[in-house]
């Protein structure tokens, strides 16, 4: 048997850390890892350990460094911070023997995610203009829905902000991963309109829960508004892609994107899996996340094993310290100095986290606990940090910052508190340094950001001497949602009680309604009982109706007359075939419904006009109330140029007449029509339709392949999804690009009902639509005439939009020319009600319609 071992790359010589990391990271991502047995792929990753005085190093699970000592435990535990430390520790020569690591600490490949569970996102360098002008756009949008249709309830937004612009900023505090925020900065700036006013100053927020974001998707759900799911769920998507171009953000928003947009196309599976509950939608989000990024997830699915990287990235912040120059025991030693004076002011804490901690740790934290202890002294005094840690560099104590604040925030949550007012020591004293900033000495020179800082500070100065001083309100509340600024520094906003209860999650207190806004129906109304043991309430608003398909009850309306360059595409109720014996193989079974004659592709057509009547239905039962359930149904077709689109169209408006919605009326609008409308008016052109079905032919080809395609799809959803839209939409696109549009517009395809219409390129269809045609014509075919009709059929091939149906119309068209042709054949057909064919009448109609 042939062994196949993992070739390592080459290694730099001057960091074994550095080397090792990318040893490992090679490894695990290579085609040996996947079909290396487990024992293979232990002693892989054991073989990989450095070795230092009195100390072991290795690489592993959550892409940390693991360090054992003498004693042979095991613990998360930074490599050390010096260039030439680093250099000391070398790979163990062959043979020398190796402490046991036990199973939970090695790598199983995708948990290598780079990178710290928390970032300055907030409160550090504004990130690039071109994620700025993306998010701005993106709150823009969310900011514009119906306030009373996205209803929420929190004391830390102003009222009336809808529940779009919530998860956005929610987003924002979630992919930062230490939600401490300057007042000033860009990202906060934009939602400063939708906040409740706060005092100046940093503002502190809490973390808010991955179930709280999804809470508002899941609420439209719950009332039956699956488009208004879809729109909460796309500014989720939107905000998360703009903040994967920060590297502050990464890889957090990686993961909220890549669970939005699958979510964007799952909205009608979460809107029939709703009814098992929101945390069943919150369970279907999880699986979701690819797998090389559920390290983000720690914090919702395991508090425990987060609050320990959390440690780690504090340990690792606080290696470049002054006053942990000793090594990285010293490191961990000065991290959990910084942490235990956070703990110290959240009683219950400290008891809590102990469990999570490895031995060396559990005996610095208790022992720091002591009053009168060393490492006390790196305890802020007065609001101020001593020298030996507010002495490092700006952006040294910003990423401190970050993960001070995000340890402080795991232990409260791992203890079930909420964080301590009047506030966190070590965060608030971090941010006081950091706005401080270093006086610059001889040679040295401010960065960018706090250039343009001071410069703020100075106009705000001078606005404020050359104006009156403006009324200030009486009281101003802080914000719920976050904690005060540490007790020592002045505070001009008394404490206030938490509304939320002394319940176990230190969450924001934000409270999607469980039930439907103000206003909205409930979600399910019983449309009426099925009969049998059981009585089951179908739910109207369903877009794939589970029930079973019923009989379409004909229009007692007599045919109407269609014209005949209409007939291929929409038509009235067929008479008997002339002769029986004439009729081509039983087909698939056609369809009988208002008049119209239809052809069906491999859906069901009566399911679907059920459907609508239902969808229809409920949509009135919802006129009078601003939410875009009560907009009017909305259908896509799929199939080529001419399969039936119009006929369907037609069969959709008079299902939808008879239940009350639209008139039954069609009006057509072609790509190069809808082309020519500006998209900032596409909405009011729209609404000129109102009451009637309107029939949009090639939206794919405007929104795929027009430089304005993005606008035309935003103006068209948000013409269905901002207020009532009372215009039947139904939209063309090819079966080839339906993969391409659902990626472009998948929100507005969530609002239409897909339907596959026949491939006209199979001959049988094309027989059984001749013999369908020939029948509203009052044609009869001889046997003979059938046999060439098949033949000819199988072999045509159309050109630009003579094709499918309307070929097949041609190609009758043509042989009853060739029949009324002559003179004598003419003057028996008067006073006749059918026209018999004969096989010459076919001759050389094939020929006359090939390109």
């Amino acid at each position: 048997m042939r062994i196949v071992t993992w070739q390592a790359p080459a290694a730099p010589p001057n960091d074994p850390f550095a080397a090792i990391e990318t040893d490992v990271r090679g490894m695990t991502s290579s085609p040996w890892w996947m079909g290396a047995p487990p024992q293979a792929r232990a002693e892989a990753i054991t073989s990989r350990m450095l070795a230092g005085a009195g100390e072991w190093w290795l690489f592993g699970a959550w892409g940390r460094w693991y360090r054992c000592g003498l004693d042979g435990n095991w613990h998360l535990c930074p490599p050390p911070f010096d260039p030439a430390a680093r250099q000391a520790v070398m790979p163990a020569p062959p043979g020398a023997g190796r402490p046991p690591v036990p199973p939970s600490l090695l790598t199983t490949g995708p948990d290598l995610t780079p990178g710290p569970l928390a970032g300055d996102g907030l409160f550090g360098a504004p990130p690039a203009p071109a994620v700025l002008g993306r998010l701005q756009q993106t709150v823009a949008a969310a900011a514009g829905a119906n306030p009373a249709q996205f209803a929420m309830q929190d004391p830390l937004f102003a009222p009336g902000t809808p529940s779009p612009v919530a998860v956005s900023f929610f987003a924002v505090l979630w992919c930062a991963g230490a939600p401490a925020a300057d007042t000033d900065h860009p990202l906060v700036g934009l939602f400063a309109r939708h906040l409740s006013p706060a005092a100046a100053g940093p503002r502190w927020f809490l973390e808010p829960p991955l179930a709280l974001i999804i809470g508002a998707y899941t609420e439209r759900l719950r009332a039956g508004d699956p488009m208004g799911a879809s729109y909460v769920v796309r500014a989720l998507w939107e905000t998360a892609e703009a903040l994967r171009g920060e590297p502050a953000f990464r890889p957090r928003a990686d993961a909220l994107a890549a669970m939005a947009g699958t979510a964007l196309r799952m909205v009608p599976s979460d809107h029939a899996a709703v009814r098992f509950g929101d945390q069943a939608i919150v369970q279907e989000w999880l699986r979701r996340c690819p797998p090389e990024l559920r390290v983000t997830l720690l914090r919702d699915t395991a508090p425990g094993d987060h609050f320990r990287l959390a440690c780690y990235d504090l340990a690792a912040a606080a290696a470049a310290l002054p006053a942990a120059a000793a090594g990285p025991a010293e490191a961990r030693r000065v991290a959990f100095a910084l942490l235990a004076a956070d703990l110290d002011a959240a009683p219950g804490t400290a008891a809590a986290v102990l469990p999570w901690l490895d031995p060396e740790g559990v005996r610095t934290l208790q022992s720091i606990g002591q009053p009168g202890h060393p490492l006390r002294e790196l305890w802020p005094a007065d609001g101020t940090l001593p020298g030996a840690v507010s002495g490092a560099d700006p952006q040294i104590l910003r990423s401190l910052l970050a993960a001070s604040y995000a340890a402080a925030l795991s232990s409260c949550r791992l203890a079930g508190v909420a964080p301590p007012r009047p506030g966190l020591a070590v965060p608030a004293a971090l941010m006081k340094t950091i706005a401080a900033g270093p006086d610059p000495g001889p040679g040295e020179s401010l960065t960018p950001w706090e250039i343009i800082e001071a410069a703020r500070a100075h106009l705000a100065e001078q606005r404020k001497a050359d104006s009156p001083p403006a009324a200030q309100p009486a009281t101003t509340a802080w914000p719920s949602s976050e904690p005060l600024p540490s007790a020592s520094g002045p505070s001009s906003n008394p404490p206030t009680s938490n509304p939320g209860g002394s319940g176990p999650s230190s969450n924001p207190p934000v409270s999607y309604p469980g039930s439907p806004g103000p206003g909205i129906a409930p979600a399910s109304p019983a449309e009426s009982s099925v009969p049998g043991p059981t009585a089951v309430a179908p739910d109207p608003t369903a877009p794939f109706s589970t029930a079973p398909p019923t009989s379409v009850t004909p229009d007692p309306v007599p045919p109407t007359s269609i014209s005949p360059g209409d007939q291929a595409a929409a038509g009235s109720t067929p008479p008997p075939f002339p002769d029986p014996a004439y009729r081509p193989d039983p087909g698939p079974g056609l369809v009988e419904a208002y008049g119209i004659t239809f052809l069906p592709g491999p859906d069901d057509v009566e399911r679907l006009l059920m459907e609508l009547r239902r969808r229809g239905s409920w949509a009135l039962s919802l006129r009078g109330q601003e939410v875009s359930s009560a907009s009017a149904p909305a259908v896509l077709l799929v199939g080529e140029l001419s399969c039936g689109q119009r006929r369907l169209t037609r069969m959709i408006a008079r299902a939808l007449a008879e239940v009350g919605v639209g008139s039954g009326e069609v009006h057509t609008l072609l790509a190069d029509e809808l082309a020519e409308i500006d998209p900032r008016r596409l909405r009011e052109h729209i609404a000129e339709y109102n009451g009637h079905t309107l029939l949009i032919e090639g939206l794919d080809t405007v929104v795929l392949d027009d430089d304005r395609g993005a606008a035309y799809a935003s103006a068209l959803y948000r013409a269905r999804v901002e207020g009532v839209s009372e215009t039947t939409l139904a939209a063309t696109c090819a079966p080839g690009r339906l993969r391409e549009l659902t990626d472009a517009i998948p929100e507005l395809l969530t609002d239409f009902r897909t339907v596959r219409l026949p491939d006209l390129s199979d001959p049988g269809l094309r027989v059984h639509l001749a013999a369908l045609l020939a029948g509203e014509r009052r044609l009869k075919l001889a046997p003979e005439a059938w046999q060439v009709a098949r033949r000819d059929l199988a072999t045509l091939r159309g050109r630009g939009r003579l094709t499918n149906a309307r070929l097949v119309e041609a190609y009758l068209d043509r042989a009853c020319n060739h029949h009324l042709g002559q003179a004598g054949e003419t003057q028996v057909f008067q006073g006749q009600n059918t026209l018999t064919l004969s096989m010459e009448d076919f001759q050389g109609v094939a020929a006359e319609l090939e390109p």
